[in-house]
């Protein structure tokens, strides 16, 4: 899968001028696209390419928006929240991005 938030954008939305942590954030960055993307339940692809399910969207700016968020979270606050269940695990102003872009899907057991 072809990364949706290149690592240079990372690296300034986060102010990191070095590559020393090049590794690590590229493991934020990879968990925090993994994480929106199950969030809203779709298939995001890059600018450019074309989605393979009929649900699956190019990615959007408060998509990109999100992912950046979350991964500097992960970057900034190595250990999660204890209190954190559910939906809470994102922050509210994350979940308000990414809401239009959400599906609710109806799981039958």
């Amino acid at each position: 899968m072809m990364a949706l938030v290149d690592l240079d954008l990372l690296k300034r939305h986060l102010r990191v001028f070095h590559d020393d942590e090049d590794v690590e954030l590229g493991l934020y960055l990879a968990a925090s696209e993994a994480i929106v993307t199950e969030y809203i339940d779709r298939e995001v692809v890059a600018t450019g390419a074309t989605p393979t399910l009929p649900d699956g969207i190019v990615i959007a700016p408060p998509i990109t928006a999100a992912i950046l968020l979350v991964a500097a979270d992960l970057y900034e606050v190595r250990e999660p929240d204890p209190k954190a269940t559910g939906d809470a695990v994102l922050p509210r102003h994350v979940r308000a991005l990414l809401a239009p872009y959400r599906v609710w899907r109806q799981h039958t057991e």
